[in-house]
C-alpha cells in the first residue's frame, strides 16, 4: 500500500495554513516534472488560413522551449461574435493534428506515417467541436507522427539530462494555452484528448490554472499503484512514468486538490491502460473532495462497458461536459 505523503495528507485534511491544496499540488507536480511553473511564452507563425464550410482553419506553428517546432491547426466558426470557449485537442499515439481535423467526423480508417495499413480511430473530432461553436486548437504532440525522434527515445535521453518527457510535453501544450489566452476571441479554455492525449490533458489541467476544465478519454488516469499491481507494465511508454510521482500521491490525490475545477474521465471498464480498480480508487478520493467543495456535478467519471477506444458516445459526453462548464 502506498504510504500517505504530505501532499495526500494536505488534501485529505484540507489544511490551508501555509498554502491551499491546489497550490501545494502544483508546486509538487512541477518539481516532479523538472519544469517551470511559469506560464510559457509563445510566438506563433501563421502559414496559411482557409475558410471551408463556415469554418476558418489556420495552419500554425511555434517554437518550443528547446527549439523544436510544434505544428497545430486552429479551427473556429467563421461567423461568430463575442468570446467563444476554446478547447486544446490532443490525439493519441497513432494520430496527429491532421487526423483530428478531417472533414469526415466519426470512426474511420487512418494510415499512420511510415505504415502501409490503416487503423481504426476517431476522425475529425476537433473540427466537429468547431462546428458546434468552440474554437479548437489541434496540436501534433511531441515525438509522435512526423515529430522525430519517437517520444520514448526522447524520454530516455531526457532522464539522463535531468528532465522529463512529460514536462516537455506539457510545456508545449501550455504554450498552446498561452496562445489561446492571448487571442481576443477566446473565453474559457478546456483541454481534452484520447489515450496519450488523455494523460497529457489530465496533467495539463493539474499544471495550468488557466485551464478551466479537462476531459480525459481513455487516458490511463486512475491509480498508479493499482496499475503497477494489475496492469500490463509494458503498455505505457517511458513518457507516462513521471519519476517519483507515487511518493507524493496517486492520481486521485492530485485531482482531489483541484476541487471544484471541472474534470471528466472516460474510463471503460476493460481499458488495458487503466484498470477498473484504479478508476474506482480515483473516484473515491476525488468524489470526497468535490463533495466537500459542494461541486459534485463538476466531476464526471464514466465507466461504460468496452475497451480502449474513442467512441461517439465518448465524444458526445465530452462535448456536453464542455458545453456545461466552458460556456
Amino acid at each position: 500500500m502506498m504510504r500517505l505523503t504530505s501532499l495526500a495528507l494536505l488534501i485529505q485534511v484540507g489544511a490551508t495554513a501555509q498554502e491551499p491544496p491546489a497550490a501545494a499540488m502544483r508546486r509538487t507536480f512541477f518539481e516532479l516534472l523538472r519544469a517551470s511553473a511559469e506560464a510559457p511564452k509563445v510566438s506563433t507563425t501563421l502559414h496559411e488560413g482557409v475558410t471551408d464550410q463556415g469554418l476558418v482553419i489556420e495552419d500554425l506553428s511555434w517554437e518550443s522551449y528547446d527549439g523544436d517546432t510544434v505544428p497545430a491547426f486552429l479551427i473556429r466558426p467563421a461567423e461568430s461574435k463575442g468570446l467563444l470557449p476554446a478547447i486544446v485537442c490532443l490525439h493519441g499515439s497513432s494520430g496527429s493534428r491532421e487526423s483530428m481535423v478531417t472533414d469526415e467526423f466519426g470512426p474511420g480508417e487512418w494510415t499512420r506515417p511510415g505504415r502501409e495499413n490503416p487503423h481504426a480511430r476517431m476522425l475529425g473530432w476537433a473540427r466537429e467541436l468547431a462546428r458546434r461553436g468552440f474554437i479548437a486548437l489541434a496540436i501534433t504532440q511531441r515525438g509522435l507522427n512526423r515529430r522525430e525522434p519517437p517520444i520514448n527515445v526522447q524520454a530516455n535521453v531526457m532522464l539522463v539530462q535531468g528532465r522529463t518527457a512529460m514536462g516537455a510535453l506539457l510545456s508545449e501544450i501550455r504554450q498552446g494555452v498561452t496562445y489561446l489566452a492571448q487571442r481576443g476571441d477566446v473565453g474559457k479554455i478546456g483541454v481534452t484528448g484520447m489515450s496519450f492525449g488523455g494523460i497529457t490533458s489530465f496533467y495539463t489541467w493539474l499544471a495550468d490554472e488557466r485551464v478551466t476544465a479537462a476531459a480525459s478519454i481513455c487516458g490511463g488516469v486512475g491509480s498508479l499503484e493499482s496499475f503497477i499491481r494489475l496492469g500490463r507494465l509494458s503498455y505505457h511508454g517511458t513518457y507516462w512514468w513521471v519519476p517519483g510521482l507515487l511518493e507524493k500521491g496517486d492520481h486521485g490525490d492530485f485531482a482531489a486538490a483541484m476541487a471544484p475545477r471541472p474534470l471528466m474521465l472516460w474510463a471503460p471498464i476493460s481499458d488495458v491502460g487503466m484498470p477498473r480498480e484504479g478508476v474506482d480508487r480515483f473516484r473515491v478520493r476525488a468524489e470526497r473532495a468535490y463533495g466537500r467543495a459542494g461541486a459534485q456535478n463538476a466531476l464526471e467519471i464514466h465507466q461504460p462497458p468496452g475497451g480502449h477506444s474513442f467512441t461517439l458516445e465518448a465524444f458526445e459526453a465530452m462535448a456536453s461536459f464542455f458545453t456545461e462548464f466552458l460556456r
